[in-house]
């Protein structure tokens, strides 16, 4: 099923995820799903999690990914890597045409809740 989630652009609309797999289903595991971000839809300013490895990989659509304030371009095939504390965000600028949609998984890294 789609879901939204808790990232909300400026106009409210929801970044939304189909989730295939439940976080922790297996152990250290935070799930796998595919994300879809709409154009003019930001996950900023940045953020990061201190036990979690979280991996990216684009399926469709092209954005924006900021890591340690590095713009990095995403296109289909792209492959990310965020290692714990990283500071990361994303956005799709407007001006670009269609979704953006990306597998998502992380690793958490120890026994401390994911943050």
């Amino acid at each position: 099923p789609i879901r939204s989630t808790v990232h909300m652009d400026d106009s409210g609309r929801p970044i939304t995820k189909q989730q295939l797999l439940e976080p922790f289903v297996i152990p250290n595991l935070v799930g796998f799903s595919v994300a879809t971000f709409l154009p003019g839809q930001i996950m900023m300013p940045p953020h990061s999690h201190e036990t979690m490895h979280e991996l990216f990989y684009v399926v469709q659509g092209k954005g924006i990914f900021q890591i340690e304030g590095e713009n990095i371009e995403l296109f289909p095939g792209k492959f990310l890597h965020i290692a714990p504390t990283e500071k990361h965000g994303i956005w799709v600028p407007e001006a670009f045409d269609g979704p953006l949609r990306m597998v998502v998984t992380g690793v958490a890294v120890d026994e401390k809740k994911v943050a």
